[in-house]
């Protein structure tokens, strides 16, 4: 991981403490059948403009993780632990390509922008908020240690995320920050990516400590680089890294070492 010693670990916790906050309401409109109206957008993006090969793949990649499932019916707490938090996963992964891939767009020039890394990092906060969820953990403190853990590999436990943030605090603050209760603001896609990217700039300038987040093969990577393909190089980019995101957290959660300080 990045090492960056002049980021203290207040600085760290006070950021994910606001954003576990923030990704629940996201959470809870990915429970639906078409998340943001994705789905209608690309059927309409595909009988309107034609799109290249590069697009009609990125279309159909992210229909075909739509076409899943809605948690929420009674027999959703019988499925197996596993099945639950994969559900998230490709949900999360097909979200993630609409939104953590857009600044690829623009090429290689995408990396001189720190939005990448938050917004990256953001969408991988929300998937580790999910499998916390299904892991039964619902202590403000425990999911933001979790997330710490797996976005910056610093050793933060639930007694530093305490130490550092008072929970009543950062709820209020978050709340006025991200507008909740607004209904004036608008439904569907964009209220979506709006949303994500308001939870992204709670990083404020901690680009760099996630710079080196979970992230997808090499291949993407290079792909995500070249102009206007690069977003579907994104797209694989952030769906492999939110699926090590997941991997990670679920370890942690299993063994519970998230509680503790590594020794040594």
């Amino acid at each position: 991981m990045t090492d960056r010693p002049d980021v203290p670990d207040s600085a760290v916790v006070l950021a994910l403490s606001r954003v576990e906050f923030g990704i629940d309401s996201v959470l809870d409109a990915l429970r639906t059948q078409d998340p943001f109206g994705i789905r209608g957008l690309l059927t309409e993006y595909s009988a309107q403009e034609q799109p290249n090969l590069a697009e009609k793949g990125l279309i159909l990649a992210i229909d075909r993780l739509l076409r899943m499932k809605v948690p929420g019916h009674a027999e959703w707490p019988t499925l197996p632990l596993g099945q639950r938090c994969d559900w998230w996963v490709e949900r999360l992964g097909g979200f993630a390509a609409v939104v953590a891939g857009l600044p690829r767009v623009s090429g290689a020039a995408a990396d001189a922008l720190p939005v990448k890394d938050t917004l990256g990092a953001a969408v991988q906060a929300m998937v580790i908020g999910a499998v916390c969820r299904e892991y039964g953990v619902e202590a403000h403190a425990d999911r933001t240690a979790v997330m710490a853990r797996v976005l910056t590999a610093r050793p933060i436990t639930p007694d530093d995320v305490l130490r550092y943030d008072d929970p009543t605090t950062a709820g209020k603050d978050v709340a006025a920050q991200l507008g909740f209760g607004d209904e004036s603001e608008e439904a569907g896609l964009r209220k979506g990516i709006r949303l994500v990217w308001r939870i992204s700039k709670l990083f404020g300038g901690l680009g760099e400590v996630f710079e080196d987040r979970p992230r997808g093969s090499i291949g993407a990577r290079m792909l995500g680089k070249l102009p206007a393909v690069g977003v579907v190089g994104g797209f694989f980019d952030e769906r492999k890294g939110i699926r090590k995101a997941a991997y990670a957290a679920a370890e942690l959660l299993s063994t519970s070492a998230f509680r503790v300080k590594p020794i040594g």
